[in-house]
């Protein structure tokens, strides 16, 4: 396994049926992917899950299990949320091969998770509000949701694919996502110092100016420079 793919989570939310679990684990292990975290399936651990796992029976063994997604992003660099459904959130939305390939970029700084739902439910919206952007496999309309494990083997795959992809020819390094948060968070305290907020619904108008910030995604360069500039504006009053 290359050092890139052991810095990648594959983290279930919530997986009602322990035969999806397995089937992901075995999905991963042929792609080369060994770390699956677990919050708070449903029933762990079963023999159903042992049964679809086949060969990648160590992975349920050696798996991380988590009371909350939050635990099970400790010590991410960057968090990539897999949903079907349309969601009118604050995150960067891509196509899974362009996603595996800004993961293998940021895993070379850092663990990265890749977060799927539950298989009735998929992710809360708070739940995507603690990654950093979201994947959308471009299914058809009328079957727009994949099973888990089929979802976790597409991803797996392009994962794998954009591995090799980077290592021949590069990828820019985005910053840490926690570099950008004290960015938005900077200006959300400095516009409401300022009384910008005044009249307006605050969270909503935060909102639309960190998607406005995300669509141009910033470089650790450019957020310093940012970050200066509010910076001085605050200190010339």
């Amino acid at each position: 396994m290359s050092s890139t793919l052991s810095r990648l989570r594959i983290v279930l939310v919530e997986p009602l049926r322990p035969a999806n679990i397995g089937a992901s684990a075995r999905a991963m292990k042929c792609m080369g992917l060994r770390r699956l975290d677990l919050v708070r399936p449903r029933v762990f651990p079963h023999p159903d899950a042992y049964a679809l796992a086949v060969s990648a029976a160590d992975l349920l063994d050696t798996a991380h299990l988590h009371t909350s997604l939050h635990d099970a992003l400790l010590g991410c660099h960057a968090a990539f949320a897999v949903s079907a459904r349309p969601r009118h959130l604050p995150l960067t939305v891509s196509a899974p091969r362009e996603a595996a390939i800004s993961a293998i970029a940021q895993a070379q700084q850092g663990d990265v998770a890749i977060v799927f739902g539950s298989e009735e439910a998929g992710l809360s919206n708070a739940d995507l509000l603690l990654c950093t952007q979201l994947v959308q496999i471009p299914s058809d309309p009328e079957c727009r949701s994949l099973n888990l494990a089929a979802a976790v083997q597409v991803l797996s795959y392009e994962l794998r694919l954009a591995s090799g992809e980077v290592a021949t020819r590069g990828v820019r390094r985005d910053p840490p996502a926690t570099e950008f948060q004290h960015l938005v968070d900077a200006l959300d305290q400095s516009l409401a110092e300022k009384g910008f907020y005044a009249n307006k619904n605050r969270s909503l108008v935060f909102e639309r100016l960190r998607r406005l910030l995300q669509r141009a995604q910033p470089n650790r360069a450019e957020i310093q420079l940012l970050r200066g500039a509010l910076k001085r504006l605050t200190e010339g009053g």
